[in-house]
């Protein structure tokens, strides 16, 4: 069972706010530049993945302190599920169900072969 303490508390809640601003910025850039709102939430989940997988790969033990900050905190808020479900759901809706799928392919399909490349 974790422990959780203040200290653990404060360094979520700083790696939370990093990932995100850092969320914000990356989604809105890439959403702006392709026209598509659902772009830069593929982008940041595919980024996070990376990058979640690259560090449980190469600091296998962080420790607890640097785990809580970078992957719950940072890559925590960085990534987003809730986002990306109301991404596809919202092109379901639009009647664009082309796009739905592609967008719920592309994040699925390539944050798992992510993950399998990176850790092979």
């Amino acid at each position: 069972m974790a422990t959780f303490t203040f200290s653990h508390l404060l360094i979520v809640f700083s790696g939370g706010g990093i990932g995100a601003t850092l969320r914000w910025g990356l989604s809105g850039l890439v959403s702006s530049m392709s026209g598509r709102p659902w772009t830069g939430t593929l982008f940041v989940n595919l980024i996070g993945c990376a990058i979640f997988f690259l560090i449980s790969k190469t600091f296998s033990d962080i420790g607890k302190n640097y785990d809580l900050l970078f992957k719950t905190g940072i890559l925590g808020s960085l990534t987003t599920f809730s986002t990306f479900a109301f991404d596809v759901v919202s092109l379901f809706k639009q009647g664009m169900i082309k796009e739905a799928a592609m967008a719920l392919g592309l994040n699925v399909i390539f944050g798992i072969i992510i993950g399998i490349w990176i850790l092979r």
